[in-house]
């Protein structure tokens, strides 16, 4: 049940909980404004209350980096193209010729967020108790795991920066600071940390603050202009949770295993304490249907179907509604999101975001209703034809080309099977872009940026993150299950498994040749079934997601409460009748990597080459899950410079992967010219 307040106790939600708390407590509204020598001071964070509205305060300055933070990951990546209406500033992002000039390049707005983490860790008390409980530590842990994040994007971007863990009150101070620390300096200190706050806290207390409130606990901050709905936002999600992010740094700094463990314990403890399966599944719903858009460009040239392809037939099972778009629609609780950035309803009730505007959505205007037919679900934000950024063609030929997996009947003989076909229909989340109608044809439209809100992190990306860790941990099929299956109590029955007959002493059977006697009726050896014993005893032991004691956590029931991420884009991908399977897929992509980099084949693929291949089509899954949400170029950079590291291909493959990925951005883009301009 959600609950839904317009007032928190002292708390007077009119427009935007972020502008309200600068207009109760202006101290720390901005300590960068100017080079003033003014002292600064926070009125109670030596008080057991009153900090939250510092804590709200960061989050004001994260809204104002939330266009800058958006716009560097989704314009420096493959995945959109500027339109000639889009503005230079967007264009040189693009091109990678943005100077000091560029509109969104401004470390000063990374700085801001960062600088007001830095004050408040320095002077907030964390010693403070009601009784016997810590009142400070969610909150504590929040604001450190803000801080991090922060860094985090700023070396993404740049590389290099000057690393700063205590407060300053102008800005002459940090330009004073001219030393910089690389990127991976900055990231393992921020992990050291992180990881103090985990030995000192529990993991109640390192958990995002509610202030006191129900989990479903929403609160209105103002009436959208065109419609007689108010924009409500649940709390904890603005918040990030400590975990993930530590797991992202461990990530970006090629410490697999730790990554992998920070992802896990996320998932377990919210698994077992926050609400239900919703809070971790990426099937949130209990059923799922993929959905192609009739107003789509990317399928509009379809005309002709399977014969054998029958929607509402071969996805009976699947069947309430097309709950993947879920995670995109004006909703306190969208779909998946863990944690976005809210901005205003309006220009007057706090700070708002030019993303929408940027894809032709009128979100800050007067107008009532659409007037351009576009989507088939969703939102109906007011449009415009005032378009700056289109899917690029890398992403639309992406989509038409993905194999789709369909049900095509149940067999009559037995042992009974689906029959599966698949067929390059596209990748059905592709349905999130649309385009108009009649006179307004020629404008198409990405549906997730028309909602004002900016994810930040969503069930997907951690189990992404997580696929992406245990593949460079050495268990390729174990990250593909996360593609197909999920990692649940189900998967045991796609282990691979070779089982052997016994002599009435319980010996193992041998043949005339010497040889021990598989038992056919028990072992299960094709490649069905590809989970190795290797990779089901690390997901038992090491990270253990198949471990009895959290059987109750992931687990499947007949809803299907977890199902494989690939399968929002492509139909019946998890049933061990699928096509869909290790050995065909992982093999056709390392395949296609030799072909496309010339590489000399070899007598047989090494693991590192499954690796490797197994890393690019998680790449291309972030294509079809992450597109438009602003994480593109962070993405691509991470996984060149893991490639780098790898040593694959003679080293630096990194870089001509990278390379080859961004050529219709700007030729010749490597992991060492890819940051912005320092100013």
């Amino acid at each position: 049940m959600i609950t839904k307040i317009n007032k928190i106790g002292r708390w007077v939600v009119c427009a935007s909980l972020f502008t309200i708390y600068c207009s109760l407590f202006t101290s720390c509204s901005d300590m960068l404004e100017s080079d003033s020598s003014r002292q600064l001071f926070d009125p109670a964070l030596d008080q057991k209350t009153d900090s939250v509205f510092y804590a709200y305060g960061i989050m004001q300055a994260i809204q104002q980096l939330a266009d800058q933070y958006y716009f560097q990951n989704e314009m420096r990546g493959d995945l959109v193209r500027p339109t000639d209406k889009a503005s230079i500033h967007l264009k040189n992002l693009a091109d990678f010729t943005a100077d000091a000039t560029n509109k969104y390049d401004s470390v000063y707005l990374y700085y801001k967020v960062i600088n007001n983490c830095n004050y408040y860790l320095a002077h907030r008390d964390t010693t403070l108790k009601t009784g016997a409980q810590n009142v400070v530590a969610n909150e504590y842990a929040a604001v450190a795991t803000f801080r991090a994040w922060t860094y985090l994007q700023l070396s993404r971007q740049y590389g290099e920066a000057p690393y700063i863990t205590e407060p300053v009150t102008t800005i002459s101070q940090i330009n004073a600071n001219t030393g910089k620390t690389s990127f991976t300096g900055i990231l393992e200190s921020e992990a050291q940390k992180l990881e103090e706050l985990k030995g000192r806290f529990t993991e109640d207390q390192i958990s995002v603050p509610t202030f006191g409130f129900a989990t479903n606990t929403v609160i209105s901050v103002g009436r959208l202009n065109w419609s007689n709905t108010d924009k409500y936002i649940q709390p904890r999600r603005c918040f990030i949770p400590l975990n993930i992010v530590l797991g992202d740094i461990y990530l970006e700094l090629g410490n697999y295993p730790k990554a992998a463990k920070c992802y896990f314990d996320y998932l377990r403890y919210t698994g077992l304490h926050v609400g239900s399966f919703n809070d971790i599944s990426v099937n949130y719903l209990g059923l799922l249907d993929t959905e192609f858009s009739e107003y789509s460009p990317i399928f509009k040239n379809f005309t002709e179907w399977p014969a054998d392809y029958n929607e509402n037939a071969n996805n009976d099972l699947y069947r309430q509604g097309d709950s993947w778009t879920e995670s995109f629609i004006h909703d306190a609780l969208p779909g998946d999101v863990i944690s976005y950035i809210p901005m205003a309803t309006n220009y007057t009730t706090g700070k708002t975001t030019d993303i929408p505007a940027t894809f032709g959505y009128n979100y800050y205007g007067t107008e009532r209703q659409s007037s351009i037919q576009a989507e088939s679900f969703g939102f109906d934000c007011p449009k415009t034809e005032d378009i700056q950024v289109v899917p690029s063609q890398a992403y639309c030929d992406s989509a038409r080309l993905a194999q789709y997996y369909y049900k095509v009947e149940l067999t009559k003989t037995i042992p009974q099977y689906w029959i599966i076909r698949n067929m390059p229909l596209g990748d059905a989340r592709a349905a999130i872009v649309s385009q108009g109608q009649g006179a307004d044809s020629s404008y198409v439209y990405c549906h997730k940026p028309s909602t004002a809100y900016i994810p930040l992190y969503r069930n997907a990306t951690v189990w992404l993150h997580l696929a992406e860790a245990i593949n460079r941990m050495g268990y390729p099929d174990a990250a593909f299950a996360v593609l197909k299956n999920g990692l649940h109590s189900e998967l045991v029955n796609y282990r691979y498994e070779e089982v052997y007959l016994k002599d009435q002493a319980g010996n193992d059977s041998i043949d005339g040749d010497g040889n021990k006697v598989l038992d056919m009726t028990q072992s299960h050896i094709d490649d069905k079934y590809y989970l190795t014993p290797e990779s089901y005893e690390m997901l038992t032991t090491t990270l253990p997601f198949l471990a009895q004691a959290n059987s109750d956590i992931f687990k499947n029931g007949v809803r299907k409460q977890f199902v494989g991420i690939h399968f929002h884009g492509a139909g019946a991908v998890e049933d061990i009748d699928s096509p869909y399977r290790y050995s065909i897929v992982v093999k056709a992509k390392i395949d296609d990597i030799y072909k496309k980099f010339g590489l000399t084949k070899p007598a047989e693929y090494t693991k590192d080459d499954y690796i490797n291949a197994m890393e690019d089509l998680l790449c291309d899954e972030y294509a079809m899950e992450f597109a438009f949400e602003g994480t593109r170029f962070s993405d691509l950079r991470r996984l060149a410079i893991h490639k780098n590291q790898s040593g694959i291909y003679g080293g630096g493959f990194g870089d001509k992967w990278l390379s080859r990925m961004l050529q219709n951005n700007r030729a010749g883009i490597t992991t060492q010219n890819c940051y912005l301009p320092y100013k």
